[in-house]
């Protein structure tokens, strides 16, 4: 559990970048996006797939793991049909005009992730005034099977904490829930606050 201090900081950071984020959805679906909620924690990597489908629906996710000063995951979710009612929008097709998955929709889906998960990469590189590796994004109709892929290490034969951030997010008129989350290693939260300390301003 984290100090409540360096929750506000971190909320700081991250407050950031997901409004930069979803107002870049909302331009590109010209919908209005709300945020609903965000939280800080550390987590166990395990929990992570919970984290993003808490009533066990089925969930779809476009995820970009980055490495660099730490590794980490950047990850958009939703559940299928959410996403599929995205593309309907930004496609121009009618409502409910996708009902399943396909190689029009998906390699739209993968973009559009791709798209929501650079603004994280950038802010990223602002903050540490660096240049973060980027792996090309990929999409999981499996939140328990994705994870495995995250790089963080042998999640079956060792415990594996991460930073997590969190949000949720609401498509306003066609009420579509998503999840934003970043994923970082927990042995550098120490470094990611000092950057935070040294380059955003703290009111």
């Amino acid at each position: 559990m984290l100090p409540t201090y360096k929750i506000q900081m971190l909320n700081i950071f991250w407050s950031s970048c997901v409004n930069n984020a979803l107002e870049a959805l909302s331009l590109m679906i010209r919908k209005n996006v709300k945020l609903l909620k965000s939280s800080v924690n550390i987590e166990l990597i395990n929990n992570i797939p919970k984290l993003m489908s808490p009533e066990e629906v089925t969930t779809t996710l476009v995820y970009t793991t980055i490495a660099g000063q730490f590794k980490g995951v950047i990850i958009t979710s939703s559940s299928l049909k959410g996403f599929l009612k995205l593309m309907d929008i930004l496609l121009n097709k009618e409502t409910n005009y996708y009902d399943a998955l396909n190689e029009e929709n998906k390699s739209s889906i993968i973009e559009l992730g791709g798209i929501i998960n650079g603004y994280f990469i950038t802010s990223l590189n602002r903050l540490f005034n660096s240049k973060f590796d980027c792996e090309r994004p990929m999409l999981s109709v499996n939140p328990y099977r994705a994870v495995e892929y995250f790089n963080f290490g042998n999640l079956y034969v060792e415990k594996i904490n991460v930073l997590t951030f969190h949000s949720n997010f609401n498509v306003e008129d066609v009420n579509i829930q998503g999840k934003l989350i970043l994923l970082l290693e927990e042995s550098k939260t120490d470094m990611l606050l000092e950057t935070i300390s040294q380059n955003i301003k703290i009111v």
